[in-house]
């Protein structure tokens, strides 16, 4: 009697386990019978949210007449909802189906005659209307924001898009109740304390007084802000993120009423109030960026707050960490700098107050900091050197840089030009490396991809004869050449940046 349960607890096994693994491959088949091949154009397949997708497979079998029996099974492959099992969700030959949120999900085609069955195995990936690609924040000659929005799933596809592809109005659609006003600067921070992380989008509105954070895949809007609430003296600008280390709080410079430069605020994360920095002093320009430790696989971000008023440059670790330059930059101006990559490591351009034309150039050593005298380190003394001339650089260009060819970029104007930060006689450049057609044209910002491929320069013209004034140079860092123009995309351009999607939002 044990034989014969054990006997059919194995069969039933044998019949049962098949059928809950999505990734069972067996054919079916014990004898030649008549297989079955399960055919389609590819296996990988995409659909826009809120709209269903749809599998035609085409069906052939050694005896065309034998009637075939369909199951189609999902289950997700992101963490998320649908994880957890693998569901049946139709017993038709074609698949149609609206998927109830963004994701990757696993797709498995059980085609069935008296014979045996076949098996097709696809990857659905449901995307939301804002996954990865390139965001544009602007704003119009009344300063109402716009959020401008390509998808992409790499960087270089950008080549083959047209202003057409280009969403102009992500902020709008989102949350048509609500107007952005003043708009001045666009992060993606985390919000989650613990696995899996979550990220939104923060967008600051000086005039408004508010910091809006939206959901990171769909723009919609999740909490708002009031700054003037508990630190009324304060009206947002530049936003600069938080970090592996530092996840519930995330740090923010400030202007006056007057629109001069405030002191820093901070926003926790999880109650989502505003309230005033540690620090005490007028910041006249915030430079922001991160350092990866790839030994920790943590992300710091990092801000150099520069204080002109009492010539010094505040380092700032989003932590609770706050260095000084000490008398380094006592009767000098700094002008502006630009991290390298992701290395921790930043270069400053500064003059003497009373000889502007007397510039030096500092470069702060690996991660910048000393714990023990709390002060910024820099490699060695600054380099030296007096221009012919004004100085083509100014404080309100960005300057970014780029690790793969050793350069750091910045604009004035319709001209960008290409710095050897490197050089033993690290002199800033006195020609530019591009000057645009058309003297109309004003650069706003820019940014490098990712990749370092590209360089992404954003161009406002006020005589342009599209309905908006802002377009998009896609520009190759190492010939400085415009290998494409994207027109009519935005506003006056304040940021460009890549959204990328390594990582679980709301």
């Amino acid at each position: 009697m044990k034989k014969i349960v054990l006997y059919i607890w194995i069969v039933l096994m044998a019949w049962l386990v098949p059928g809950a693994c999505i990734d069972d491959k067996t054919s079916g088949f014990k004898t030649d019978g008549s297989p079955i091949v399960i055919s389609v154009q590819d296996t990988v397949v995409y659909q826009d949210f809120g709209f269903p997708l749809v599998i035609e497979p085409e069906i052939t079998q050694l005896l065309p007449d034998l009637p075939l029996k369909y199951e189609w099974r999902w289950m997700a492959m992101d963490g998320g909802e649908g994880s957890d099992s693998l569901r049946f969700i139709s017993g038709e030959k074609v698949f149609e189906h609206e998927f109830s949120r963004a994701g990757v999900f696993k797709i498995r085609l059980r085609v069935e005659n008296q014979y045996g069955s076949s098996f097709k195995y696809f990857t659905a990936n449901i995307r939301a209307p804002f996954e990865r690609g390139l965001l544009i924040l602007s704003n119009d000659e009344e300063d109402n924001g716009r959020l401008s929005f390509v998808r992409l799933k790499e960087e270089n596809e950008l080549l083959d898009k047209e202003n057409t592809d280009f969403n102009s109005n992500a902020f709008g659609q989102a949350n048509p109740e609500i107007i952005l006003r003043g708009a001045r600067d666009v992060i993606f921070v985390r919000t989650g304390k613990d696995y899996p992380y979550s990220y939104v989008l923060a967008i600051s509105s000086e005039p408004e007084q508010k910091i809006y954070f939206l959901n990171g895949r769909y723009f919609l809007m999740e909490n708002i802000v009031d700054v003037k609430k508990f630190y009324p003296e304060a009206y947002p600008t530049v936003l600069c993120g938080n970090g592996d280390n530092a996840a519930r709080k995330m740090m923010f410079g400030t202007n006056d009423r007057m629109g001069h430069p405030g002191d820093c605020g901070f926003v926790h994360m999880e109650s989502f109030l505003a309230y005033p920095g540690e620090t005490s002093g007028t910041y006249d320009k915030i430079i922001v960026g991160e350092y990866k430790d790839e030994d920790w696989g943590l992300t710091t971000y990092l801000g150099w707050f520069i204080d002109n008023i009492h010539s010094n440059v505040w380092g700032i670790e989003y932590g609770n960490s706050t260095f000084t330059s000490g008398e380094r930059f006592t009767g000098k101006q700094v002008i502006n700098g630009a991290y390298i990559d992701k290395s921790g490591k930043i270069v400053l351009v500064a003059v003497e107050k009373d000889d502007p034309r007397k510039v030096s150039i500092h470069k702060s050593d690996f991660y910048s900091w000393d714990w023990d005298t709390r002060e910024i380190v820099f490699e060695s003394d600054p380099y030296i050197y007096t221009v012919d001339g004004d100085l083509n650089l100014t404080a309100d260009s960005r300057m970014v840089s780029n690790g793969k060819y050793q350069y750091i970029y910045y604009y004035q104007g319709n001209k960008i030009y290409r710095w050897v930060y490197m050089a033993q006689e690290p002199e800033l450049p006195t020609k530019p490396e591009l000057i645009l057609d058309d003297p109309d044209d004003e650069i706003t910002c820019m940014e490098m991809s990712p990749n370092r491929e590209h360089m992404w320069v954003c161009v406002y013209n006020k005589n342009a004869d599209t309905e908006l004034k802002g377009k998009l140079l896609i520009v190759n860092p190492a010939t400085m050449t415009v290998e494409k123009t994207i027109k009519g995309i935005s506003d006056r351009a304040i940021k460009v940046m890549w959204k990328p999607v390594e990582f679980n939002e709301k």
